[in-house]
């Protein structure tokens, strides 16, 4: 997949820029309370545009390993294609809806030598529920990689930018709307632009 490679690049040309033996802002066991917005741009079947806010809470295992977990709401505008049951003919529908998820991820940081900018990479995984008027609920999974870098604007406040691209696979595939069977995509690719601000609790030294 073309935005695979694409992640791949900047994951290298991550690795490649930044030196070992630094130092950085977080220490182990530190917490970080984090707000984001982001855009999403899905592709397949059905394809279209998303705008979400999210809360995060991560924590760091060691300085370089961190786990978040936090809720996201999201809204959706989206175009499909069903088929008439009564013409066979392909129609195109759009729509607009919202959708409400969790958001989980791993993360590998990389220490800068000034502590200023602390960029990582790592895994990201997401469930999202989205209910349309006379429609099933739709439930998809939501499984990737993210590369994105903090900027701490203090030593405790920061401003995190995230790139991810996500395989989206939907968990209920027998959904109807208006007793019409839906055609799911199951090959969706997500792009997604995050941006957010974060504030560290824990011990300083």
């Amino acid at each position: 997949m073309k935005q695979f490679r694409i992640l791949s690049l900047m994951g290298i040309g991550l690795l490649t820029s930044i030196a070992t033996d630094v130092t950085a802002q977080v220490q182990k066991s530190d917490h970080n309370i984090g707000f984001g917005f982001d855009l999403r741009s899905i592709s397949g079947e059905s394809t279209g545009s998303s705008t979400s806010i999210n809360l995060s809470y991560t924590y760091y295992l060691t300085n370089r390993i961190s786990l978040g977990l936090g809720p996201r709401i999201e809204w959706t505008k989206s175009t499909s294609q069903t088929i008439d049951p009564d013409t066979d003919e392909f129609i195109l529908e759009t729509s607009k809806t919202g959708s409400k998820g969790i958001n989980a991820f791993l993360n590998y940081s990389f220490l800068t030598n000034d502590g200023f900018a602390l960029p990582y990479i790592g895994l990201q995984f997401a469930r999202l529920i989205q209910k349309e008027e006379d429609t099933d609920e739709i439930t998809t999974d939501n499984y990737g990689g993210n590369v994105g870098i903090k900027f701490f604007i203090t030593e405790r406040l920061n401003v995190d930018n995230n790139f991810s691209v996500l395989k989206v696979i939907p968990k209920n595939l027998m959904l109807t709307r208006n007793g019409i069977p839906l055609d799911l995509d199951t090959d969706g690719i997500v792009i997604q632009v995050n941006v957010g601000v974060g504030y560290i609790i824990g011990k300083r030294n």
